[in-house]
């Protein structure tokens, strides 16, 4: 059985639905690119992933170190395209993370948020991450 099942809709818009949960994402191509811009495009939408499985990570990891993860956040900063390679070169990430982490603690989260996300291992990118203890 399908994990995803993705239609296009429109032109340049897909809806994909995930099976087991039947929830629906839908991505847009740029209004640039005669699309109709009003869903994210397939590229944010793989920084976003990045970003996501980096905090999720990052969540694991401290919930081993018995810290909370509770209210950390991201956000995509720049995403840089090879227009002629047809291809991303850069995504860039700042976590905004608990300033009462210790070094320690803060060392592993970032050595595993780069390391221990499938998504940023799959790609090949440029990854740029920033860590805010805040």
């Amino acid at each position: 059985m399908a994990i995803v099942t993705t239609r296009l809709t429109a032109f340049g818009r897909t809806e994909a639905v995930f099976n087991d949960t039947n929830k629906t994402v839908v991505t847009d191509a740029n209004k640039q690119n005669g699309g109709l811009g009003e869903n994210p495009n397939p590229v944010y939408l793989l920084a976003s992933s990045l970003s996501a499985c980096a905090l999720t990570v990052i969540c694991m990891v401290a919930k081993k170190l018995n810290v909370s993860a509770e209210g950390c956040w991201a956000e995509v900063t720049d995403v840089e395209e090879d227009m002629v390679e047809n291809r991303v070169t850069k995504i860039a990430i700042t976590f905004h993370l608990k300033a009462s982490y210790d070094a320690a603690t803060r060392k592993r989260l970032e050595a595993y948020a780069h390391r221990g996300c499938f998504v940023g291992n799959t790609l090949t990118a440029e990854k740029v991450f920033t860590f805010l203890y805040e």
